[in-house]
């Protein structure tokens, strides 16, 4: 009876081992199995970082070939996603690294946007400045343009102007006279009796000239270019020293003025041409010709 019992017990043992035996192995194979796809799904999600970091990177080298304001910053982005890349290549892979690398990976993302949104404001903003220096510097010619005209135009009418408000002198008359005991002057193309040359000219209206004294100088100079009469001589403004037989001063109001002047020889006249010159300050303003036979 007691031997029965003990091999019940026995036999019993042997299936409760063989049980458990069978159980640890299926829990084994099952953890073995689980370890293997945990390993699997690590690989693939290290995998996946690295292709996500490389895909940030070449994002960074593209965005860097476009000449970038923000070239500084973007580069130190760049290299520490590369040592991130590194880091990911070197570590044996486990959960918490996985995790971890995701979590550097967002926020590494999140600081390129960020960089980008910024670059591209910037490059927004250059862009807006260069059309904007671009419009200014059209701006600017054009107004230079305009001023260049407007000074050449002003520079023509002051030239007009002057032109305008210059002395004119017209109807000159050159000749021999003889002075009467009544005063009156008669005239006479003999040189031999002629006494003196009476000059006269209009000063012509100009509504454009300044009013003011005008002093006028007549020469009379002979066929051979030497002037009769008393020779006098003035230094004027201009520094030049000008010779000259009378002067006149004309008190000038813009309206014709009426001149006439006397030139007395110091000797008798000899037949021939005498060249009569009016000159205003040192301006030659008319030439006449006088003969006397």
């Amino acid at each position: 009876m007691s031997t029965k019992s003990t091999n019940n017990t026995l036999v019993f043992l042997t299936i409760l081992l063989c049980l458990v035996v069978i159980g640890l192995g299926a829990y084994t194979f099952k953890f073995y199995n689980e370890v293997k796809a945990n390993e699997s799904q690590l690989k693939k999600e290290k995998e996946l970082i690295a292709e996500e970091l490389q895909e940030e990177i070449a994002r960074y080298n593209t965005i860097l070939n476009e000449k970038s304001i923000l070239s500084e910053e973007l580069t130190s982005a760049k290299e520490q996603l590369q040592i991130l890349q590194k880091r990911l290549d070197s570590n044996i892979v486990t959960r918490a690294i996985v995790q971890e690398y995701q979590l550097e990976l967002r926020r590494m993302r999140r600081e390129r946007e960020q960089l980008f949104k910024q670059n591209d404001s910037l490059q927004k903003e250059t862009q807006r400045l260069s059309l904007l220096q671009a419009e200014t510097q059209d701006a600017l010619e054009k107004i230079t343009k305009a001023q260049d005209s407007l000074a050449v135009n002003n520079q023509n009418l002051e030239r007009k102007l002057n032109l305008g408000s210059q002395i004119a002198l017209s109807n000159v008359i050159a000749k021999g006279v003889i002075q009467r005991n009544s005063g009156k002057f008669v005239s006479t193309s003999r040189a031999a009796r002629a006494e003196m040359i009476r000059v006269c000219y209009d000063v012509n209206e100009n509504k454009l000239a300044e009013e003011k004294e005008l002093i006028f100088y007549i020469q009379v100079l002979n066929k051979e270019g030497k002037m009769i009469g008393v020779l006098r001589e003035e230094t004027l403004s201009d520094g030049t020293a000008l010779s000259y037989n009378s002067r006149t001063k004309v008190p000038y109001e813009k309206s014709l003025y009426k001149v006439c002047e006397l030139v007395l020889p110091i000797q008798k006249f000899d037949k021939g041409d005498y060249t009569v010159n009016i000159f205003h300050n040192e301006q030659l303003l008319m030439s006449s010709l006088l003969t006397l036979k």
